[in-house]
């Protein structure tokens, strides 16, 4: 694996971008910079960018903040009014800062904008305008224990699997009575109750929260299917949440120990289960077809933004193109086996796979149809209300068709007063 330092001389070679009219520039101009700290390979490689990004263009100074208490910080910034030129926006914000006028719109300035996932950069688009570049992101996938399925006799996952499928493997994995090391019986699949893990299934089975008239439709037949099937491996016993899967934290505690086959995850378990469970013998599949006949995958992100109130929003946006452009992404797709997300740019996927293992293509095969599971600014009575109708359904068994009626309600009084 590369280490930062030889990360650090592969951006200033590689991203060394002749901005000449920028470079050329008689006075030095200084862009303020924010963005969390997740751990210490990623803060190094992000400082690892600017450093570069300073090399290439000596009138462009950046004062940057890589800070853990960065939600905070940048938060308490927008309320006087004095926030940086350029930060990162997670795509669960982004609606609520463009509703603000926080972001300053794209304007045509992110380059080969169409090499994009589309559905990352539905993330930061509003009324059909672009605000900012996805930095790098991640999507779900189907994580299975090959010892397992080959203890029950079942086939592996592939890229085929039905809904049905995954059902069938589960339950004949559950009833083999294949016990762990440390005397746990093994079930087969790890669903937490997660609204972000089974809206998976919704959006690949036709589910959405708007027909074409603009009608609420979350409670359609093919949303309540979705939500029967992802809460059934516990309501049927051939599953459960982490907590009673031997007590674990999240899916990939309970995977990682063995205690189920299946679980749905994203690429961010992969370092986790390399690291603490060096042993565990594991791949990963795409999501399995829904009876619609189509795939769906979520997409997790977040961007590089240009603050609207910048005075300096060509180097600010030069700065952008140089962390996420196509020259930049390949760079992430280096550097990010260290951290597990991948690059924004569909031009940099073979980089990402190159580095980190072939085994693990099916995130990047997600991304061509990954859904954003952000709602419109304004829903977030909705999104609780979601929240408490998928906890209802899978812990305590509710009826699915009764739980997302009330969710949909709650829906179209917001888009009625909206609409006022």
């Amino acid at each position: 694996m590369r280490n930062v330092r030889l990360v650090a001389l592969s951006l200033i070679v590689i991203l060394a971008i002749s901005l000449s009219g920028l470079a050329t520039a008689q006075d030095t101009v200084t862009l303020q910079v924010w963005t969390g700290s997740s751990n210490p390979a990623e803060d190094a490689f992000k400082q690892a960018q600017f450093d570069a990004f300073m090399e290439a263009n000596p009138n462009i100074q950046l004062d940057v903040l890589i800070s853990p208490e960065y939600g905070t910080q940048i938060q308490a910034a927008f309320a006087s009014g004095d926030y940086p030129d350029v930060f990162t926006v997670g795509q669960f914000d982004a609606p609520s800062l463009v509703d603000s006028g926080l972001l300053l719109a794209s304007d045509g300035n992110i380059v080969e904008q169409d090499d994009i996932y589309p559905g990352l950069l539905s993330n930061f688009t509003v009324d059909e305008t672009v605000y900012c570049a996805p930095k790098d992101f991640s999507t779900l996938a189907l994580y299975y224990n090959v010892d397992h399925f080959e203890a029950a006799g079942v086939e592996l996952p592939t890229a085929e699997w039905t809904w049905d499928d995954m059902y069938a493997a589960a339950q004949a994995i559950t009833e083999a009575d294949i016990t762990t090391e440390e005397g746990f019986e093994v079930q087969g699949f790890s669903a937490a109750a997660d609204r972000n893990r089974w809206l998976a299934f919704f959006y690949a089975n036709g589910g959405a929260l708007f027909d074409e008239e603009g009608n609420v439709v979350f409670n359609s037949e093919a949303g309540v299917e979705a939500l029967e099937f992802y809460a059934s491996f516990v309501q049927d016993g051939i599953g459960n949440v982490p907590a009673e899967l031997g007590g674990s934290g999240w899916n990939g505690e309970a995977f990682g120990r063995g205690n189920a086959a299946m679980t749905v995850e994203g690429n961010w378990a992969i370092g986790y289960l390399n690291s603490t469970f060096p042993d565990l013998n594991w791949g990963v599949a795409e999501l399995p077809t829904a009876p619609s006949g189509n795939k769906a995958t979520l997409n997790f992100t977040e961007c590089w933004a240009v603050g609207a109130n910048t005075e300096h929003p060509e180097e600010a946006w030069a700065l952008v193109n140089f962390l996420t452009g196509p020259e930049g992404a390949v760079v992430v797709g280096e550097a990010a086996a260290q951290f597990g997300v991948m690059p924004g740019r569909a031009s940099a996927g073979d980089v990402w796979l190159e580095t980190i293992g072939e085994e693990y293509a099916a995130f990047v095969v997600g991304a061509e149809y990954s859904v954003a599971p952000v709602f419109p600014f304004g829903f977030g009575d909705f999104t609780a209300a979601l929240d408490e109708a998928t906890t209802a359904v899978i812990v305590e068994g509710d009826d699915a068709q009764d739980a997302l009626d009330e969710v949909a309600e709650v829906a179209a009084e917001i888009a009625e007063e909206m609409m006022e």
